[in-house]
């Protein structure tokens, strides 16, 4: 640079920057450098269109703009000069960004000196210059400028001896195949077209070429200005200047996307192409029939676990190998093609490995015939099927054994039955059985153990169940905890009740699962041949129906099939359909619904006026009539239609209730009891009481719930706090048929219980039998301990009624007093008792015209 004044614009918006980069032109020579200094974006854009200045340094933050915004704009507005941008910190990303715009330099403050900054601003405005000499002399020779121009190579010029090797020409051809201006790429060293897949390999071998001066060819992956990749052909050829010294760098440009994608689309037909070859062609045989020899790949030796010099080409190294129930078969099929009979060869055998095991084999092949068709070689290929072979026996397997036990499932037991059916269609003195078994209480165990260990209780059943029978005799699991025994030609029906017991005998010792004794029971059920069996299904669906009557039995026992049941099943079956019909919402909400509530009184035995009523479900069917709950409650519960059914009680019957309440107020009004199954026990049900009393608006005080002993012991964990939740919303609670069936007077105070009802059982016997006296003062006793009250159920006599007064039992219900009512008539039984003016309040006084 000579001694005239370089003007020079900082574009900087930190003052204390400024003062930083100033006092470096201060160092200099203050004569040489005159600096203006602008702050914002806007003004210098302005001023840097009018070309007044040699340079421009411009800071890469400026505001909400940045260095890199400003350069390309004042490059498009027709700035000149060359631009510097100033960065407070290194970062490839805006070096590489900076390049691309057409940036000059790219300097990062506190890393250079006086010396630094004014080598750099030397440098590009003699870069400047040099472009400009260049674009005049392309100019001034427009054959050679004509000529690069119109050639559709790309054609870049950069200048060695400039720092960064910078393009300082580019031709149409360039342009046109990386999508950039000669503008933007002026200034900017090739590296921009490079990206994140260019290969690192190809780079540094061009770079090595470059630093050595050294004509390169190289093909590599670079990028358009929209981000698109092309292949790239590129031919680097360096320029020597009289003296020898290096001047500039040539790259002509080439796009051969084309050609790499031929290239790549043969490449993948290449090895598709070998990929099925091997594939198809495991192992190749090619056998010379004229000679009787025959070649084998070095691939069909190894198949077979030999090195390729250890078996020979003679024809028994094949025949000797295959598996002897194979080889005839082998023969004849290859003689069959070979006498043009078939047109390949193709079979499935084992063959013999070195190991001692059998292999499957695909072998195929195709002859080679004369002019008079007669077949002088045949060639073919081996391939190792075993493991297809293991599938497939796997599939098969799988498709009639069940994955947990092992045993048999329900196609492969369908199949057998088809057999013996057809066996004592032929035979009428063949007989057989099939037992049907179902694990008693095997679902609480699974819930309560968890799965895991039901699985391994399944497993233990089936081998027990193995063990209990012949060689000859199926046992097979349908899923869940269902199995089935089919025995097979037996003598009688003593030979099969014998191993009915036997099975019973063996499933009632405990299991030991895992740290955990386990005790079960089966419910089984038996269907005789001697009914006469068309189809299998119909000897499963006879031996289940028989296994449902056992279970209906008290379980842990057998029952043998009879036309009966089928019946009964039957009816079951309709009176499902007929119930499922009932609940629908058209006949709950409609005028022809068939469900109705009963109220039976709950009397005070002390003054028997009436204290509250128990709601009682009645069915009244369009064609049967009247059926009793006994009949219809236990098919609800276990089809799971209870939970509708009991949603509609419990709002009927509190709807019902508060209407009473309306009509004939008391001090202390009437209770309702309301009984719920074992399957509305779930968290679901206290949403449900919170719904239908804000719908009802009854008094919570005034329901009582009934629940059984046995709902409850189910599960003491979860019922304790069901019942806690109940009781915290007011509601009272009652244990209904207390006593029966299960031991809960240890787990009693654990429920906030406020009544006991004594089951009926009870007390028939009350007045007569002095066990039963006994059992029920003790209940009393109890619940007076407890703080509950008592009701007691089904009294029916007045020995029965005298005999409760005297164990100063406070409540009871049944037919001395009153047989369940239609709301109407406990209508006017309330009525009565009101009119009266005798309510809750007057329990203390004589009120025997309270009697009912």
């Amino acid at each position: 640079m000579d001694n005239a004044t370089t003007k020079v614009l900082l574009v900087e918006d930190d003052e204390d920057d400024y003062i930083i980069t100033s006092n470096l032109f201060r160092d200099i020579q203050e004569k040489k450098f005159e600096v203006e200094w602008i702050r914002n974006y806007d003004n210098a854009l302005e001023i840097m269109s009018k070309n007044q200045h040699d340079v421009y340094l411009v800071d890469f933050r400026l505001g909400i703009k940045n260095g890199v915004e400003l350069l390309e704009q004042a490059t498009a507005d027709g700035c000149k000069a060359p631009i510097i941008l100033l960065t407070g910190q290194g970062d490839s990303r805006s070096d590489v960004a900076a390049m691309k715009a057409g940036a000059a330099d790219y300097l990062i403050k506190g890393q250079i000196d006086a010396t630094g900054l004014e080598r750099a601003i030397s440098h590009a405005i003699e870069r400047t210059h040099t472009f400009e000499k260049l674009r005049q002399a392309l100019q001034e020779n427009s054959r050679l400028a004509s000529a690069i121009a119109n050639i559709t190579t790309g054609v870049v010029i950069t200048d060695p001896k400039q720092p960064n090797n910078p393009i300082i020409f580019a031709n149409p051809g360039f342009t046109a195949v990386t999508g950039y201006t000669q503008e933007e790429v002026l200034g900017s060293n090739c590296r921009f077209l490079q990206g994140k897949e260019t290969d690192v390999t190809t780079l540094q071998q061009l770079r090595e070429a470059i630093a050595q001066a050294c004509p390169h060819t190289c093909v590599l992956l670079n990028y358009r200005k929209d981000g698109t990749p092309f292949w790239n052909e590129l031919s680097v050829n360096p320029v020597f200047d009289s003296q020898g010294e290096l001047t500039y760098f040539v790259g002509l440009q080439t796009d051969v996307s084309d050609r790499k994608q031929s290239e790549a689309a043969l490449r993948e037909s290449e090895e598709r192409y070998a990929l099925a070859v091997r594939g198809a062609n495991d192992g190749i045989w090619d056998w010379n029939l004229k000679t009787s020899e025959i070649y084998f790949s070095p691939r069909w030796k190894s198949m077979l676990g030999y090195l390729d010099e250890e078996i020979t080409n003679q024809l028994d190294e094949w025949f000797e190998r295959v598996h002897p129930e194979d080889l005839d078969w082998v023969k004849v099929k290859i003689a069959a093609h070979l006498d043009g009979l078939t047109p390949h060869f193709e079979n499935e055998h084992q063959m013999l490995h070195r190991d001692g095991t059998y292999r499957w084999m695909l072998s195929r092949g195709l002859a080679v015939r004369d002019a008079k068709g007669k077949a002088t070689r045949i060639a073919g290929s081996q391939t190792d099927i075993t493991t297809h072979k293991q599938a497939e026996e796997q599939l098969l397997h799988d498709a009639f054994y069940d994955a947990l036990t092992g045993l048999p499932n329900r196609a492969l037991l369908t199949d057998r039955l088809k057999q013996v059916v057809q066996m004592a269609k032929r035979d009428s003195s063949y007989q057989f059985a099939v037992l049907f078994i179902d694990v008693d209480r095997f679902k609480v165990i699974n819930d309560s153990l968890g799965h895991m260990l039901g699985d391994e209780l399944l497993m233990a059943i089936a081998q027990r169940l193995c063990d209990c029978l012949r060689p000859t005799d199926t046992v097979a699991r349908l899923g869940g905890d269902e199995f089935v025994i089919l025995l097979e030609d037996i003598n009688d029906v003593n030979s099969v009740t014998t191993i009915a017991d036997r099975v019973q005998q063996e499933l009632t010792l405990p299991f030991s699962l895992n740290g955990h004794e386990v005790f079960t029971s089966a419910s089984i059920g038996i269907a005789l041949s001697e009914t006469g069996y068309e189809l299998p299904e119909d000897l499963l669906r006879d031996a289940d129906t028989a296994m449902y009557r056992a279970k209906a039995q008290g379980r842990a026992r057998y029952e043998i099939f009879n036309t009966g049941m089928h019946v009964r099943a039957l009816a079951l079956l309709h009176l499902e359909t007929d119930l499922r019909r009932a609940i629908a919402a058209d006949q709950l909400t409609g005028d022809r619904q068939e469900f109705q509530l009963y109220y039976q009184p709950i009397v005070s035995l002390k003054t028997r006026c009436v204290v509250g009523f128990e709601a009682l479900l009645r069915w009244q069917h369009p064609t049967r009539g009247f059926i009793s709950p006994i009949e219809f409650i236990p098919i609800a519960e276990e089809t799971g239609l209870i939970i509708p059914i009991g949603d509609w009680v419990l709002r009927e019957a509190c709807r019902q209730m508060q209407v009473w309440h309306a009509e004939f107020p008391m001090k202390l009004p009437l209770s309702l009891s309301v009984n719920l199954s074992s399957k509305q026990f779930t968290p679901r049900l206290i949403r449900q009481i919170e719904r239908v009393l804000q719908d009802t608006h009854l008094d919570t005080r005034s329901l009582r719930l009934e629940i059984t002993e046995s709902a409850l012991m189910e599960n003491l964990e979860s019922a304790a706090d069901l019942l806690a939740q109940v009781r915290s919303l007011g509601i009272q609670l009652s244990m209904d048929d207390f006593g029966t069936g299960y031991s809960s007077l240890s787990y009693l105070h654990r429920f906030p219980i406020d009544t006991l009802k004594i089951d009926r059982s009870f007390i028939k016997k009350v007045d007569a039998d002095g066990e039963q006296l006994a059992i029920v003062r003790t209940i009393i006793t109890l619940a007076w301990n407890l703080g509950m009250d008592v009701v007691a159920e089904g009294v029916e006599t007045l020995k029965q009624l005298a005999q409760l007064r005297s164990l100063k039992c406070e409540y009871g219900q049944g037919y001395l007093f009153s047989k369940p009512l239609d709301s109407q008539a406990a209508e006017r039984v309330i009525a009565a008792q009101s009119q009266l003016g005798i309510g809750i309040t007057n329990l203390g006084q004589d009120t025997s015209h309270c009697n009912l």
